[in-house]
């Protein structure tokens, strides 16, 4: 279970196994530690050295953003013993042709999910420029180098969010993708909706053992964990661009739900805590996995683990999931 706290000016304590949220003196909630695998707080949120503590040695992986979904840091207990899997991750990404090989199921699988979230969820849109997408999937098929995959995964990404304005109803206008700041509410949800998922994936990636900054499709920079990122990039239009999408048509978010400050905007506290909870009602969704539904927590924890299976040789293929 992720368990995400918004509730502003809250603290955090252990009774026992039993985590307890106050505000004041107010109880606000309690819930049974072993049930949690990852623990979010967003903005002003105390937490008790007692707790912390024991999160550490449960091994629960703790992420601090700022109330708007910016990434502050992480409490974690004892990271991996196993060598192993580092040495292989590392051995691997000396192999140009194992990346580029790997990074081509990344690219494609990342554009066939938002070509099939456009088909079932924007059918008339998806009529219009099923074509070139199906040419930019073809594309990246043949893409000879890294460097070429790069570039069209580039071109794909733009054209893909230039499409954004027909996809959204109401009062929300959306001009292009911009991250820091996001300049208007649908960048704002966007950047937050990618900064929980990148935080989910990247506990999955420290549980099975991977380096989170040694990737193979992103190039490696000072701080960046590039793997986490590699690994995140099909599931971005299924869960967030999806999420982002659907709550603003059925007008669960409206304008009134952001406020300007400075450069950037931000969501109200009620609006962030539904969003919040959209987000985690959309991770323990069920698809359909062979003959039986699966929760997409546990399909994206299996594709983690079955990538690091894959990098030691104990499996011959890896394919991200592909919503249907």
């Amino acid at each position: 279970m992720v368990l995400f706290i918004t509730e502003q000016g809250s603290r955090l304590l252990k009774r026992g196994r039993v985590l307890m949220v106050y505000r004041g003196e107010e109880k606000l909630f309690m819930y049974p530690l072993e049930n949690i695998t990852q623990l979010v707080l967003m903005g002003r949120v105390e937490l008790s050295a007692g707790l912390m503590g024991l999160l550490m040695r449960a091994g629960v992986d703790t992420v601090l953003l700022t109330r708007d979904g910016r990434y502050k840091g992480r409490i974690s207990g004892v990271t991996s013993k196993n060598i192993f899997v580092r040495e292989a991750q590392f051995s691997r990404r000396q192999d140009p042709g194992f990346c580029l090989n790997l990074s081509r199921q990344l690219v494609l699988a990342k554009a066939y999910n938002s070509q099939t979230m456009l088909r079932r969820q924007h059918p008339g849109v998806y009529s219009d420029v099923r074509q070139r997408l199906e040419n930019a999937i073809q594309s990246m098929e043949a893409a000879p180098s890294l460097s070429v995959l790069r570039g069209l995964e580039g071109s794909f990404a733009a054209y893909y969010f230039s499409l954004f304005p027909r996809l959204l109803l109401g009062d929300f206008s959306f001009q292009k993708r911009q991250k820091h700041p996001p300049p208007d509410p649908v960048n704002a949800l966007l950047s937050l909706g990618y900064t929980l998922l990148f935080n989910t994936l990247y506990a999955l990636v420290e549980a099975a053992g991977l380096d989170p900054y040694a990737g193979f499709f992103h190039q490696s920079s000072y701080g960046h964990p590039a793997l986490v990122s590699d690994l995140m990039e099909p599931y971005r239009a299924p869960i967030v661009d999806r999420l982002v999408i659907q709550l603003i048509n059925k007008k669960e978010l409206t304008p009134q739900d952001f406020r300007q400050e400075e450069h950037r905007v931000l969501l109200t506290e009620s609006a962030l805590k539904r969003f919040v909870e959209a987000y985690q009602k959309r991770l323990f969704a069920r698809y359909m996995v062979g003959e039986k539904r699966e929760a997409l927590w546990n399909i994206l924890q299996r594709n983690v683990w079955d990538f690091s299976r894959y990098l030691q040789g104990k499996i011959q293929a890896y394919r991200p999931y592909r919503f249907k």
